[in-house]
């Protein structure tokens, strides 16, 4: 990537605008070893964890719903976020659609697990 588009000003509204999907979660922009994603869904993602990486996520718009084994489950509203460590099993879900975004590590490690783990 050139000078110009690093320093080319984007819109996360126009961005999650343009997703009319169910779900849609792809990289914004990587930042050193790391990169911002923005995640749109109306429904449920599997449960996973991550290796190598930790996951912030950040609520801009709607409401989401984060299952984490043997914890309460969290309500994220815009504005709100939530850190989810390493090795920590996790399912993203909401009632309506949703955008948020997403900080990690730019690694691949999503390990899915049974559809419903021993909470």
């Amino acid at each position: 990537m050139n000078q110009q588009q690093s320093l080319a000003k984007k819109s996360l509204k126009e961005i999650s605008d343009k997703v009319d999907k169910a779900y849609d979660n792809f990289i914004l922009e990587n930042v050193n070893d790391h990169c911002v994603r923005i995640a749109v869904m109306h429904g449920e993602y599997s449960w996973h964890y991550h290796n190598n990486t930790d996951e912030l996520f950040v609520v801009l718009e709607g409401e989401l719903k984060i299952e984490i084994k043997d914890k309460d489950a969290v309500f994220l509203k815009p504005g709100e976020f939530i850190k989810i460590p390493a090795g920590t099993i996790h399912k993203t879900s909401s009632a309506t659609r949703t955008v948020n975004l997403c900080f990690e590590k730019n690694a691949d490690d999503t390990i899915f697990v049974q559809a419903k783990p021993d909470l």
